[in-house]
């Protein structure tokens, strides 16, 4: 054994960094898949009926898990590129739906809990991204150990970009081409209009995003 290890620390030590990156990678992303509830996933619009999966992604539950075609998961050229997502619709009514061109950066968590996490299309999101449809346990002290009787679905309008940590929880319907500052906490049924500028903990909306049209005119 201490042979075979000295060989292939040898092996590792002449190859390409570039090239170890890459198949290292590659085969992580092939194990979580691999270990993933695969059944589970739709992939729905047009082009290839492949995941696009650039970095480690685990598919986990008893929902369906609605992924457009072109949705992106994980950027290598970034930070946690070996570090995996977790997607979960864990119980059999939970829905997770990313719309097309939507791009997830490393290390996402989406767990939907019975209702739905739903994100349009082209947002783009940054690393650490938490998102959850239910409280995960029932809130009060006798029941904590059974699971939220009353999960909310969370509703990501298209276009919506998504600084890094950020932590938005069940019942937030943010809407289309709005921005979620860094480490921002979105709380229980908060809702934003589109175009608004998210940040904080708890979350608010403190400013408005421009349109292109609208930056022309104030030039």
């Amino acid at each position: 054994m201490q042979q075979r290890f000295e060989r292939l620390r040898a092996a590792i030590g002449r190859s390409n960094p570039f090239e170890l990156d890459h198949w290292v990678r590659l085969l992580l992303v092939h194990y979580f898949f691999h270990v993933s509830d695969r059944t589970r996933i739709e992939i729905f619009g047009e082009g290839q009926r492949l995941l696009n999966l650039l970095t480690p992604t685990h598919f986990k539950g008893q929902g369906r898990l609605r992924l457009a075609s072109t949705a992106v998961f994980g950027v290598p050229r970034s930070p946690g590129s070996y570090g995996a997502s977790y997607v979960e619709a864990r119980t059999p009514d939970s829905l997770i739906e990313i719309g097309p061109d939507t791009v997830f950066n490393n290390r996402c968590v989406l767990i939907s809990e019975g209702a739905a996490i739903r994100f349009g299309a082209r947002c783009l999101i940054g690393p650490e991204l938490h998102v959850m449809d239910s409280n995960s346990h029932d809130l009060v002290l006798e029941r904590r150990r059974q699971p939220d009787p009353r999960p909310a679905a969370v509703e990501i309008g298209d276009d919506v970009f998504i600084g890094s940590r950020v932590t938005i929880l069940k019942g937030a319907k943010i809407g289309a081409g709005s921005v979620i500052a860094a480490g921002a906490v979105v709380p229980p049924g908060f809702e934003a209009p589109p175009l608004s500028i998210i940040a904080g903990n708890p979350a608010a909306v403190i400013g408005r995003a421009k349109t292109q049209q609208e930056e022309g005119k104030s030039a």
